[in-house]
């Protein structure tokens, strides 16, 4: 089947590879060599201080929830991430470290390879009568924001809660989106494999 649900509860929790925290990686993919290729993640920053060396990776981030927090990329300036559900594309390379505003900040994390193709995101409010979605280049990856959504797909019809994620891997039709019950936002992930 081209298209699976992963649950909130099905995420495995992993060190950050500086040891500082853990991440709840909710889906990647790995060369022959076992290097990462990509991977989507959750995590909690509970304290100021550096973030991973992702050298050779593209990152985006985006708070969920909490007070939130100041990146600073040395000479590559800073980012104030103050607002939910906002992206922060940066460089993997480039030497990172967080500032919090107050207390511990949830995020969602898009990590790519340089040379492994490339990742696009959109955050979709999703109408009342639905949203199809468009074919992507690749995988596609839904992941729910706040709300609750219907999912309509080949041959599946799944209810997807907050935190849960729609994978799509084919660049055929995806489907259609709809809230059940209430207002709906989702994450819309592409990573072009080619």
């Amino acid at each position: 089947m081209p298209t699976t649900v992963i649950r909130f509860d099905d995420h495995e929790l992993v060190p950050w590879k500086n040891g500082l925290g853990m991440t709840r990686e909710v889906a990647n993919a790995r060369r022959a060599d076992g290097a990462m290729l990509w991977r989507i993640s959750l995590a909690t920053v509970d304290r100021d201080g550096p973030f991973s060396d992702f050298t050779g990776y593209k990152r985006i981030i985006m708070m969920l929830s909490g007070e939130g927090m100041t990146l600073d990329f040395g000479p590559h300036g800073k980012a104030v991430m103050d607002r939910p559900f906002v992206p922060v594309l940066f460089d993997g390379a480039w030497p990172t470290a967080a500032t919090l505003h107050g207390g511990p900040t949830r995020d969602l994390n898009v990590v790519t390879a340089h040379d492994g193709g490339g990742s696009a995101v959109e955050i979709l409010q999703l109408p009342a009568e639905g949203l199809e979605l468009a074919p992507g280049k690749g995988l596609c990856l839904i992941h729910v924001l706040s709300g609750r959504v219907q999912a309509k797909t080949q041959g599946d019809n799944p209810v997807l809660e907050t935190g849960d994620t729609l994978r799509h891997d084919s660049t055929g039709a995806i489907g259609t989106l709809s809230p059940a019950g209430g207002e709906a936002l989702v994450y819309r992930i592409d990573i072009d494999l080619a």
